[in-house]
């Protein structure tokens, strides 16, 4: 894991070019944790040290409601690397349902020093298999975004990538659109400019305990989903008591609103955390922002089925995160 950091960072350093507006970053020393400023006009994003959260993903098919198909985990950890401070957050979604499986991984990784920087990859295995990296930072005086993802190999000469022919006088022939993992290749880095501060949804996730926090009702922020850039809204709701296998408790509803600044292209649906797609209704703790119930559509191979996303563990929180009447 050492290693791995040491390579964010080494690839990062492209990054780290004087900018108009740096952002710092300051030990959180009631958790251990991390607090990132990220400008006057935004809230700070907050990455306590060693936090685990695990949830049960149920979905609904036709009547009946609630099927168990797997789990979703959320991970945080902060870790000093030569004096360079990274927060990172792992989201990791593993799934089955009707022969269906689902195996996805979400890491952002937020590297401060005299600058921010955000690297997120989104890997999925299983039924079908996918990359994608994103990196976000200054530059020469600008925030730039950089982003690439793998798709099929359209054709090449590589023997690995061909298939034995079913019948004996049939020559092996480059695969079609397969679905094998190995098969895909990384296509060309795309790059565009952003604006400062800009976010991945699962940062945004925990970017939702500083507005609790806060006291605001309301807060915007700049969203890359893929290298599509949205405004994304959030802004708190009504609130209720709502029952997870952890426990009942005091919630507010996030409302989102994703909208694309008029200088982007029309046309693509926003896709949130998991791929999750649809009206998405965010349920965190009303006291101290923590992510208790996602309720939305998820797409499991040719079905999009109703989902929701209930908390059944929670490790090493603040000690204000608690049951009602608990």
């Amino acid at each position: 894991m050492r290693a791995a950091a040491m390579v964010t960072l080494l690839v990062l350093g492209a990054f780290a070019q004087d900018s108009p507006d740096q952002a710092v970053a300051k030990a959180d020393e009631t958790s251990g944790g991390l607090e990132i400023e990220r400008g006057e006009d935004q809230l700070a994003l907050q990455i306590r040290a060693a936090e685990e959260l695990v949830y049960v993903v149920e979905v609904d098919l036709g009547p009946i409601k609630g099927i168990s198909v797997g789990d979703a985990r959320f991970i945080t950890k902060v870790e000093d690397i030569e004096g360079v401070l990274v927060g990172s957050i792992e989201g990791t979604f593993k799934a089955s349902h009707l022969g269906y499986k689902l195996d996805q991984r979400l890491l952002s990784r937020h590297v401060t020093g005299e600058q921010l920087a955000l690297e997120s990859s989104d890997t999925q295995r299983g039924s079908e298999s996918r990359r994608r990296e994103l990196r976000i930072g200054p530059r020469d005086g600008e925030w730039v975004s950089e982003y690439r993802f793998d798709g099929h190999c359209s054709g090449c000469k590589d023997k690995a990538h061909f298939v034995h022919p079913r019948l004996p006088w049939d020559k092996p022939a480059h695969c079609k659109k397969c679905k094998r993992g190995k098969h895909r290749v990384w296509r060309d880095m795309r790059s565009r400019a952003v604006p400062a501060h800009t976010l991945d949804f699962l940062s945004v996730i925990y970017l939702l305990r500083s507005l609790i926090e806060s006291g605001e009702q309301q807060l915007q922020t700049p969203l890359l989903e893929k290298d599509r850039l949205w405004n994304l809204g959030m802004e708190i709701s009504e609130g209720r008591l709502v029952e997870v296998p952890l426990g009942v408790f005091k919630c507010s509803r996030v409302l989102l609103q994703a909208a694309k600044p008029e200088s982007e292209p029309e046309g693509g649906e926003f896709s949130g955390l998991f791929g999750m797609q649809g009206s998405l209704h965010l349920w965190v703790h009303e006291e101290t922002g923590v992510l208790v119930q996602i309720d939305g559509e998820l797409p499991l191979g040719p079905l999009d089925l109703g989902v929701k996303i209930r908390l059944k563990e929670a490790k090493n929180l603040m000690a204000e995160f608690a049951p009602a009447g608990g």
